[in-house]
């Protein structure tokens, strides 16, 4: 007997807006170089546990100093060295815009995960760069470069994630459509690049 069910039909998942394609590009850039960063943090770190003092590459002068800031428990402020949080978290970031680049289907909840841990991730950096310049009164370079890095991957995730509607259709969806439509998060992550700016300097001149 010859079956008369119709064949099964293979759809394609949908390809990514070729207008969020830049900003996948910019989180999976922001994403990459904060790899680096924090993998480089990471080995230096080890370098100085072995030997505290051995010449680093980030001993500038006293107050651009990593191993000074290394001492303190700010850097370890989770129980193991921040740059061990950082890593894989810049892992995910990247690889979500790396798959984004090359036109991967994402599930909304998955970018709404990764914009909030993008944005829990910037906290912390900003918390940490505060405590760097007013508490401890010196700075790290590979802390100033992820903050830098994270900073710019918040500006593609913002986008994507407003763009695929990630964040639903409640006030934080909403919210975040506003300052998409009028550019006004593009003010908001360079203005906050601007505020650990002025923090830094004024923290470290004080």
């Amino acid at each position: 007997m010859t079956s008369t069910l119709p064949a099964p039909r293979h759809t394609a998942a949908p390809a990514t807006p070729a207008g969020l394609r830049r900003w996948y590009a910019v989180m999976g850039v922001g994403g990459a170089l904060g790899m680096v960063t924090a993998a480089w943090q990471t080995v230096e770190r080890i370098a100085w546990a072995s030997d505290p003092s051995a010449p680093s590459v980030c001993e500038i002068n006293a107050v651009l100093s990593c191993s000074s800031v290394y001492s303190h428990w700010q850097s370890a402020a989770l129980g193991i060295p921040n740059s061990l949080i950082a890593l894989p978290v810049f892992a995910i970031i990247a690889a979500t815009g790396l798959a984004g680049v090359l036109g991967s289907s994402l599930t909304s909840r998955f970018v709404a995960l990764v914009f909030a841990l993008t944005v829990i991730m910037t906290a912390f950096v900003t918390w940490y760069l505060e405590q760097s310049a007013l508490a401890i009164g010196v700075l790290c370079l590979f802390c100033i470069g992820c903050a830098a890095t994270i900073l710019l991957a918040g500006v593609g995730i913002t986008r994507v994630a407003d763009g695929l509607g990630a964040l639903g259709s409640g006030r934080l969806g909403r919210g975040v459509g506003a300052m998409v439509a009028t550019g006004a998060d593009l003010v908001a992550w360079a203005g906050l690049a601007l505020l650990l700016t002025v923090m830094l300097t004024l923290g470290l001149l004080l």
